[in-house]
């Protein structure tokens, strides 16, 4: 059974014979990890800088070809799975940076830096690229970048982490506009908690023929005996070799099922529907002024879109907009009103978080004394959406609605919640909701706040509500009304001695 489910997935993903599949226990960042340790570039973080030195100091005195060492090229919007574990391999990392303000891969740059490497003499090459963003969603061109590789001599190599669910998995490594390794994360599919991470690589890439196994244990050896260690023989087959301890049998069999579902759904109605639901969103948030999209507002993306709310000033201002509603804020206030789940912060990929948010160096840098001084609170961030073909368009738009409600209306319940300046985490006050509209309102507003019972979905006076779109209006409605019995200017709150109120982005 076990075997015919890493049958199923590899054919599923376009792996061949040449190709060997991997499963790797943590995701993406399992996979990626797992890629390094079979190219011979992964080192202990005691060992690294030792270790380099070591390389640097052959190649001087020519006892090393310092052309022998990888080159890994990444793009400018990788998430940190994809770009902190290169950093701490023995590969030099180059990254290609962006080719317009919507953050896609500059080509001609690309290009540029593979011609220049190739005159220098380096043989070793790996172009390591998201295939979608998983903060704006944003798509790569996955077969033009490989072409563009395979021309130079180089390897290519796709991170599916955010893409999977959503687009065409096809390996088809033999071709020129193929891929030499994939890893995704299957969790991310529906149904697919706890299923692990899967590396789908070309069999030439794998360095370690010659060697142990990247993990040496279990169910990785033919023979091995007590006295003598180069008498280990361990097994022929990489797939064999590399799965040493106990196999994921649940975790194979569940992830097979993920990629089934996915299939029988078919990739084409799966894009068909999310581009759909994802030009829904885009057209709303534009027509609102304080509500900036993250990345551009072209519709051919994932369906996960990354996005910051702004204050609207009174019409007598000549600013338009105030400050930044905190992202956190956003998506405790979505989760509190309407039952809607988003994610905010700054998660995935703070180097692209930089370019999107217009991060400068000396900003980025305060922001870090402050994160040293444990006020993790100010990191600037956005609130993060996520969409999936199987929602109802009755959902989409409940969704859509909720938070353009809040765009229009959630500051005023920032007098409701207590800030933790060092976890950004926001926590509704009964007593601050005391002081500031009384015990009765403060009572009205617990009751509905969704908190109290995540699965409510009849609400006692909703009774009459025949269908979930009434329901999703009178939710609607609810919030709507209690936002006009709030201050339209919440009290202000005390800002830490040591914090600069100069560096406080967001209304507090």
């Amino acid at each position: 059974m076990v075997k015919h489910a890493e049958e199923y997935i590899k054919q599923a993903v376009g792996g061949s014979d040449d190709d060997a599949l991997l499963m790797c226990g943590s995701g993406c960042t399992g996979a990626i990890k797992r890629l390094q340790e079979v190219m011979g570039i992964a080192v202990s973080p005691v060992l690294r800088a030792d270790t380099l030195d070591m390389i640097r100091s052959s190649a001087f005195s020519h006892e090393v070809d310092v052309n022998e060492r990888w080159l890994v090229f990444v793009g400018p919007y990788e998430h940190h799975s994809n770009l902190l574990s290169w950093r701490q391999s023995l590969a030099e990392v180059r990254e290609i940076p962006a080719s317009d303000v919507e953050g896609r891969i500059n080509m001609e740059r690309l290009e540029e830096e593979l011609r220049s490497a190739r005159a220098q003499g380096r043989r070793k090459i790996l172009g390591s690229f998201s295939a979608c963003s998983n903060v704006t969603g944003l798509i790569t061109d996955t077969r033009a970048i490989a072409r563009l590789l395979h021309r130079h001599g180089a390897l290519a190599c796709f991170d599916f982490a955010a893409g999977g669910p959503h687009i065409q998995l096809d390996m088809r490594s033999s071709e020129e506009d193929g891929y030499d390794a994939m890893v995704m994360s299957p969790h991310k599919f529906l149904g697919g908690p706890g299923t692990p991470g899967l590396l789908l690589i070309r069999r030439s890439l794998y360095k370690l023929k010659n060697h142990p196994p990247s993990t040496c244990g279990g169910g990785t050896v033919d023979y091995v005996n007590g006295f003598n260690e180069e008498d280990t023989i361990y097994y022929e087959k990489i797939e064999e070799r590399e799965e040493a301890g106990t196999p994921q049998i649940l975790g194979k069999l569940r992830c097979a099922l993920t990629f089934w579902v996915k299939e029988s759904v078919g990739t084409k109605l799966i894009v068909q529907r999310e581009n759909l639901f994802m030009e829904k969103v885009i057209k709303s948030f534009s027509s609102h002024e304080n509500i900036k999209v993250l990345g551009g507002k072209q519709f051919n993306r994932a369906p996960i879109l990354s996005f910051n709310i702004f204050k609207m000033e009174p019409e007598s201002s000549t600013s338009g907009l105030g400050k930044q509603i905190h992202g956190r804020f956003v998506v405790k206030l979505l989760s509190d009103l309407f039952g809607v789940q988003l994610r905010g912060g700054c998660a995935c990929a703070g180097p692209y978080g930089h370019a999107l948010l217009g991060i400068t160096p000396e900003l980025s840098l305060t922001m870090r004394a402050y994160i040293q001084k444990g006020y993790g609170g100010l990191k600037p961030g956005w609130s993060r959406l996520s969409l999936s073909y199987c929602m109802l368009e009755e959902e989409v738009d409940y969704v859509v609605s909720a938070i353009v409600s809040v765009a229009k209306y959630g500051h005023r319940f920032l007098g409701l919640y207590d800030f933790d300046w060092k976890s950004g985490t926001w926590t509704y006050s009964k007593k601050r909701a005391n002081e500031l509209v009384g015990d009765d309102l403060a009572s009205n507003f617990s009751s509905f706040r969704h908190v109290n019972d995540p699965t409510l979905v009849h609400p006692p006076e909703c009774a009459t509500c025949r269908n979930q779109a009434e329901r999703f209006h009178h939710h609607l409605e609810r919030a709507e009304a209690f936002s006009y019995l709030l201050p339209s200017c919440p009290p202000l709150r005390s800002i830490p001695s040591d914090v600069d109120p100069r560096d406080v982005y967001f209304l507090i």
